[in-house]
Order: structure tokens, then C-alpha cells, then sequence
């Protein structure tokens, strides 16, 4: 995930920032990476509408599930000193989750589309920041290995997946790999 400072910020001094650079707030470390790629960002955003178009099926057929938006690249404030500040490639919000400026906390689901530019190390620690705040699952895809690594809340354990996008926690809905990654 690109270079890390070693300087803590502040939640106002990371505001302020003026870059073209992808950035995040992890641990109050500013993490900063080139901007995506054009075939990075065209599957995130097509994973997000095809999970956006499952999930308004789902709701049709099953009215008593809730969800939040689906969303490609939306920020995630999580409380704390120092301050995390966290962009999910595509994510899906908590159904009424407090939203000021950015929503609190981690989403309902996060899918984290690994590129070039990300490291082992900080990809760890963004997956137990929102375990740790209330993701109740993390996938960890891995586009040029066809495979993601799938995070079930913070008890449930580790699974890998190398067809599609499937959980119990979507009823019903499968999205192949092949239909979002290029």
C-alpha cells in the first residue's frame, strides 16, 4: 500500500491534505499510494454494481434483510487516538449506520481488491480495524490469482474462496470472479 509516514496526524491535519495520491489514516499514519489504475478501479466499480444489483434483488425477495448503500470507495471514520480514516475499494454500509461527515465505524462488508501498490503489512492491519469495528465480514481479493481471502467477523474464523463472491450473510447471490475482474 504505498510508503508510511511515521508522523502521527490528526483527523483535521489528514483533512487538509492537498494530493492527487490515494490516501488513507491508519493508526494515525498517513498511508498514500498512487492513484488506481484504470482496470483496478473498473472492477471495483463494477463489483460494486453488481453487488448493488444483487442486493436490490435480495430485498425484493427477502423485505426483512437490511443493508446499507453499496458504495465504491466511500471513507470510514474509526474512533479512537490516534484516529483511522479508511476508503474500502467497494463496501456495504451497516443499515442505519451513523453517518456525520463520513460514516463511523467499518462497514457491514468490506472487499479490498489488492493491487500493485498494497503490502501485506498494512492490508493485516485494515482488516482488524474493521473486524474490530463491526465488519461482520473482510474479503481480500486477489485479481492476478483469481482467489480472495475471506475474513468472517472476528470469531468466525478464515476462508478462501477461488470462484465467486458467495456468503451467508447474502443469501442467494453469487458473483463469479470473472464477471468483475479483468
Amino acid at each position: 500500500m504505498g510508503t508510511v509516514t511515521t508522523k502521527l496526524m490528526s483527523l483535521a491535519e489528514f483533512e487538509r491534505l492537498d494530493t492527487s495520491d490515494q490516501v488513507e489514516l491508519l493508526n494515525g499514519e498517513l498511508v498514500r499510494m498512487p492513484p488506481a489504475e484504470f482496470s483496478h478501479n473498473d472492477s471495483a466499480e463494477t463489483l460494486r454494481d453488481l453487488i448493488k444489483s444483487a442486493l436490490d434483488q435480495l430485498r425484493k425477495s427477502h423485505p426483512d434483510f437490511r443493508f446499507g448503500k453499496v458504495h465504491h470507495e466511500m471513507g470510514y471514520l474509526f474512533p479512537g487516538e490516534p484516529p483511522s480514516w479508511l476508503q474500502p475499494d467497494v463496501s456495504i454500509a451497516h443499515h442505519g449506520q451513523p453517518l456525520r461527515k463520513y460514516y463511523e465505524g467499518a462497514p457491514f462488508m468490506a472487499f479490498e481488491i489488492v493491487s500493485e501498490h498494497d503490502n501485506a503489512k498494512d492490508l493485516d492491519r485494515k482488516v482488524g480495524l474493521y473486524l474490530m469495528h463491526g465488519a461482520a465480514e473482510v474479503w481480500v481479493i486477489y485479481p492476478e490469482t483469481r482467489h480472495a481471502v475471506v475474513y468472517h467477523g472476528m470469531t468466525q474464523g478464515i476462508t478462501m474462496e477461488t470462484n465467486a463472491i458467495h456468503s451467508e450473510l447474502l443469501p442467494g447471490v453469487e458473483i463469479p470472479f470473472a464477471d468483475f475482474l479483468n
